[in-house]
């Protein structure tokens, strides 16, 4: 065979660097081995144990050429080295080009996980391998998911995956998408996701929507937790949507699928009305008259005779009430009720019922530090004043609720619907009695009735004290309940005052 045959027919094969990635064709598979045809001088060997699927004669493969041969003089060839460059490759292209990459993750290491993307092993980092990470790092194993290349260090091969962060570019495209949607009027659904006290989040299906406290119900909600909890499906209408800082908020509301009900309320001034009372607060009582519309009876308008906060503790949240409509306000959504209107104004014929001087009988209602209230009519009370009890303080009566007395009219105040009554004057004031009973100079006995540091009371006779001033005792001490002598030395019956000097 001359020279020159010999050159064309090495000619014809393609010669091969080291570490280069080539095409070929597997033509045998025998023992560990898979025999390919790269169109070298000599066959090429790939170890088995490389292909991660089954392969067969006629594929064609791409595997690196290590420059080796074996005893046999076959080429050593690499099929998993070239699927890692290949791999590696195809990342760096997906990295550039901002796309993402599939892969299975294959096992758990510290900090993280290792993933297989197309025979190439890169790192998840554990923070990053979903939207709220799972405590459980099995969980994750063998899944195959989709992945952004975060970070590639082409000199060292190295890649850094982050699942999380293209999830969350998805739910950002996703709920922009959304939101783009959506438009003001539109009536969406969506799942309640969280309840504060001022409203609830909810999930529009990737973007959240708002529904203030206000927009729950036309009925005033003091808790949104009242009405609704997490997870409950709900439609709402979409009444406004804002866009701040490159976000997009939606506000909804609940109760606008449904008719404002004070534009169609009937309720007009002078009605009688029936209603549940739905809240007690310090200055009257709502009571619901419709779903949504609440009236106000206001602390003056419960009772025509007692006082605000005992006539509010005869009431109680639920209660079924009547009331009379003084004031309805549909653009300020307020209508003003009474209770006591109900029934006729008490003080208007008190003039021909009541006069100074009449001693009536009634029902006491209400003691006080200031006094005592005594029913004397219906709708009508006069009040006893603490000095109007008895002639003598260390005399006054013991007196009880519902107690039945009389008492003597003494003032009567219209403008004001105020009725003074006395106890005490039922009977003749004691210093009117002892006119010309006692002069100046006479020495008279009493019982000390109280010790002041100014001086010392002395009981004269029922109703009657006298007054020892400190600087008239003597230097003398005495006690309570003591009895003693004394002189008096001033006496002026229309003041009520006697002055006494201890003897």
């Amino acid at each position: 065979m001359d020279k020159d045959y010999m050159l064309n027919y090495e000619n014809t094969f393609k010669d091969f660097e080291e570490g280069e990635i080539i095409e070929g064709t597997i033509i045998n598979i025998k023992d560990d081995y898979v025999f390919v045809d790269i169109g070298y001088k000599s066959e090429g060997i790939v170890p088995l144990n490389e292909f991660k699927s089954e392969c067969n004669i006629g594929d064609k493969i791409k595997v690196m050429f290590l420059g080796k041969q074996d005893l046999n003089g076959f080429q050593i060839l690499s099929k998993a080295k070239a699927d890692r460059i290949l791999g590696f490759n195809a990342i760096n292209q997906a990295f550039k080009e901002g796309k993402p990459v599939k892969g299975i993750i294959k096992a758990s290491i510290k900090g993280g996980f290792l993933v297989d993307v197309d025979s190439f092993v890169a790192f998840l980092p554990g923070s990053l391998v979903d939207l709220s990470k799972k405590r459980n790092f099995d969980y994750y194993i063998g899944k195959e998911y989709e992945f952004k290349v975060i970070n590639i260090d082409e000199q060292k091969k190295n890649v850094i995956l982050s699942r999380k962060q293209l999830l969350e570019e998805i739910a950002d495209k996703k709920r922009s998408d959304l939101i783009d949607k959506i438009k003001v009027g539109d009536i969406v659904t969506g799942k309640v996701k969280n309840i504060v006290d001022y409203g609830v989040f909810v999930d529009l299906g990737g973007v959240d929507g708002f529904v203030h406290i206000t927009d729950i119900s036309w009925k005033k909600i003091l808790n949104p937790r009242e009405v609704l909890k997490p997870q409950d499906e709900i439609k709402a209408k979409v009444m406004r949507i804002e866009e701040k800082d490159d976000k997009k908020r939606i506000f909804l509301s609940i109760k606008h699928l449904s008719a404002d009900p004070w534009e169609e309320t009937k309720i007009k001034e002078g009605d009688i009305v029936e209603g549940k009372i739905s809240n007690i607060v310090d200055y009257g009582v709502f009571i619901e008259l419709e779903e949504g519309i609440e009236g106000l009876v206001h602390n003056s308008e419960i009772s025509w005779v007692k006082f605000p906060k005992e006539a509010k503790e005869e009431l109680s949240i639920g209660q079924t009430i009547k009331a009379k409509v003084l004031m309805v306000d549909t653009l300020k959504k307020k209508i003003a009720l009474s209770i006591k209107r109900l029934e006729p104004e008490p003080w208007s014929d008190i003039k021909e019922k009541f006069h100074v001087g009449d001693v009536v009988e009634g029902v006491i209602t209400g003691i006080k530090d200031f006094g005592v209230f005594v029913k004397i009519d219906e709708g009508i009370e006069g009040l006893i004043h603490t000095n109007e009890l008895s002639w003598s303080p260390e005399e006054r009566p013991s007196l009880t609720i519902s107690q039945k007395i009389k008492a003597k009219i003494i003032d009567i105040n219209l403008e004001k619907k105020k009725i003074a009554l006395s106890l005490r004057q039922l009977e003749p004031d004691p210093w009117s009695l002892i006119e010309g009973k006692y002069k100046v100079g006479d020495v008279i006995e009493g019982v000390v009735t109280g010790v002041k540091d100014f001086g010392v009371f002395v009981k004269i006779e029922k109703g009657v004290e006298s007054l020892i001033p400190k600087s008239e005792l003597n230097n003398i001490t005495v006690n309570k309940d003591e009895k003693v002598k004394i002189k008096i030395i001033r006496l002026e019956i229309p003041r009520r005052k006697m002055i006494s000097r201890l003897m």
